[in-house]
């Protein structure tokens, strides 16, 4: 696989993990239209916020202490 492709499949993901944000921000927001914890979902969102970020952080410092460059954090 050259770099190109690689480019290309690492963008498609970055698309697909949008989306996905997307589509649970604006449930989130009809959940709480409809009577929801705004607490909660507002507690929920942050939740998968922070662990995303965190798995990302994770592997770039992994690939550093390996001695590669890894994933832009």
């Amino acid at each position: 696989m050259d770099d190109e492709e690689r480019r290309r499949l690492a963008d498609q993901e970055r698309r697909r993990l949008a989306d996905e944000q997307e589509r649970r921000a604006l449930q989130a927001l009809e959940t709480i239209v409809h009577g929801g914890d705004l607490g909660a979902e507002t507690l929920a969102l942050s939740n998968e916020f922070t662990d995303r970020h965190t798995a990302r952080l994770k592997s770039w410092l992994a690939a550093r202490l390996r001695g590669g460059r890894g994933p832009q954090p």
